[in-house]
């Protein structure tokens, strides 16, 4: 089966993805994502998602790894996977697990996702750098749960919170294969309908006219 499949499958739903950070408990959520099989014995996921082909400490197959430890659906680009992902944001560079959880997330229809078990290896090693910019592709609220370095990336999870009615936002139909209109906001300077455009600069047009500067970041979706 093929990640799209689970585009929009879990829509309105707030799902939590957990990575391997210690943790007491796991937030209340609808959906749960585990980030190669951390915190299973806490909490049955959903899915597991991992973006490695090995388990680097136990230097055996991730997919050997997961299976001893859960049968909760596996979302990889690797052989093992029961969900292939062929592409993710910032493909073909690797990105971090939780990071790619964080987006799945996002893709199958969280109205928020709650990140749970990431301290960002104490703001070391780029990883709040990799929160930023996967952000930059997950138009939902995030929020980080039992505080760390990476509340400087998204904002702490708050129980009391509610997030309101759910409406998919329009770059899941780029994921999807679909067109249709989207409004763009201008991040580097750039050419738009045969027209300079500058930092700031919002456009409404077709998503095929702005592909190019959509997949390099040239311009976001607002």
């Amino acid at each position: 089966m093929d990640f799209r499949d689970l585009i929009l499958a879990h829509k309105g739903k707030v799902i939590c993805v957990l990575g391997g950070a210690p943790i007491d408990q796991v937030p209340k959520a609808d959906i749960y994502i585990s980030a190669n099989a951390h915190h299973v014995d806490k909490v049955k996921p959903d899915y597991v998602l991992a973006m490695d082909e090995t388990h680097q400490h136990k230097k055996i197959c991730m997919g050997a790894h997961i299976r001893a430890l859960t049968d909760a659906p596996v979302i990889s680009p690797h052989p093992y996977a029961d969900y292939s992902l062929p592409m993710w944001p910032q493909h073909p560079r690797w990105v971090l697990t939780g990071m790619i959880g964080v987006w799945a997330a996002f893709m199958m229809g969280a109205k928020a996702v709650i990140v749970a078990g990431m301290d960002g290896y104490g703001g070391e090693n780029g990883y709040l750098d990799e929160a930023k910019k996967i952000s930059r592709d997950v138009h939902c609220p995030v929020r980080v749960y039992g505080g760390g370095p990476m509340e400087k990336a998204w904002p702490a999870y708050d129980p009391g919170e509610r997030f309101g009615r759910y409406k998919p936002h329009g770059s899941i139909d780029a994921w999807l294969g679909k067109d249709g209109q989207v409004t763009v906001r201008v991040r580097k300077r750039c050419s738009i309908r045969g027209r300079d455009a500058s930092p700031g600069d919002e456009f409404t047009l077709m998503r095929h006219e702005v592909a190019r500067e959509l997949k390099h970041k040239m311009v976001v979706e607002v």
